[in-house]
């Protein structure tokens, strides 16, 4: 078989298969939810997993009991954030890490009890770059609570003109210095929204891949690469919508597959190609010569639509 034949054949087969209107996986009591994976109790969420009890998030991941986030991790009892990571009991933070008790504050980290401050490290008891006692500060936080978030926010804007800001957001990096807002992260090259990968490049809004390249939101992939919404994929390239799958190729909507190539909407299978069964010999067979053809004509995912 040819390589274009075999893409001729795939994109029939995709079109052939119905398409659910919204993707969750492995998900409880979720409502007008999309893209939702191994996730709790969520109500008007987008992009998200491993979370529970949210409310108007988008893009956010192991977060629990918080409500309008964006870009947020592993974080709980937030509100009305964006770019938290490991965050808790903190309202209005932007590009904030490892903070506790905080409102109203940016590009901070490691901070407890802080308030409208901007681009602090490891302070508490702070009001507006300020230093209060631990008595003054609770005294003047409760009434500044009272104020609209607008005019504490304006106040927070005059600081952050006086700071000068750096190209990139991230922190506790080793060799991954290309990017924006990465975490925890080792030898990631152009990766942005990420946290903690290893020996990738690429990535986007990803999580907890090694050895992997073009990947948008997926995590616990290994040496895999054009992964899209897609988890534990390994050893596997262009697969998109699917979980645990190994050594195969242009999978879609798939669980539990292995050894497969061009299979759409299958579950708990291995040696199929084009959602056919075959045995070990005949799948190597007709996939040694095709898989050779590709690459050496680099077709990537050629003229597919999905």
């Amino acid at each position: 078989m040819t390589a274009e034949i075999f893409f001729k054949e795939l994109q029939r087969l995709l079109d052939s298969k119905p398409r659910s209107p919204s993707k969750t996986l492995n998900s409880i009591d979720c409502k007008f939810t999309n893209f939702v994976y191994y996730s709790n109790g969520l109500f008007n969420c987008f992009d998200c997993n491993n979370s529970a009890n949210g409310t108007y998030m988008y893009d956010t991941h192991y977060c629990a009991n918080c409500m309008d986030m964006d870009f947020s991790h592993e974080s709980e009892l937030c509100y009305e954030s964006v770019d938290a990571f490991k965050c808790f009991n903190c309202t209005y933070i932007d590009d904030c890490g490892n903070m506790t008790d905080s409102d109203f504050s940016s590009w901070c980290n490691g901070c407890h009890d802080v308030f409208g401050c901007f681009k602090l490290q490891n302070k508490s008891f702070c009001i507006f770059n300020r230093q209060f006692t631990e008595e003054e500060y609770y005294q003047k936080v409760k009434y500044l609570k009272t104020l609209p978030p607008e005019k504490i926010l304006t106040e927070v804007e005059k600081i952050a003109l006086q700071h000068p800001i750096t190209q990139t957001n991230g922190h506790d990096n080793e060799n991954s210095n290309y990017g924006n807002y990465v975490y925890y992260s080792k030898n990631c090259y152009l990766c942005f929204d990420s946290a903690r990968n290893e020996d990738c490049a690429y990535l986007y809004d990803s999580s907890d891949n090694k050895g992997s390249f073009d990947i948008s939101q997926s995590g616990g992939n290994e040496i895999s690469n054009e992964v899209l919404d897609s988890g534990q994929i390994f050893n596997s390239s262009y697969v998109v919508y699917s979980k645990n799958c190994q050594d195969s190729k242009y999978v879609f909507d798939s669980v539990d597959v292995k050894n497969s190539m061009g299979c759409v909407l299958l579950s708990h299978k291995q040696y199929c190609f084009l959602n056919r069964q075959l045995s070990k010999e005949e799948y190597e067979k007709i996939t040694a010569p095709l898989l050779m053809e590709l690459k050496n004509k680099y077709y990537g995912w050629a003229d597919l639509t999905f």
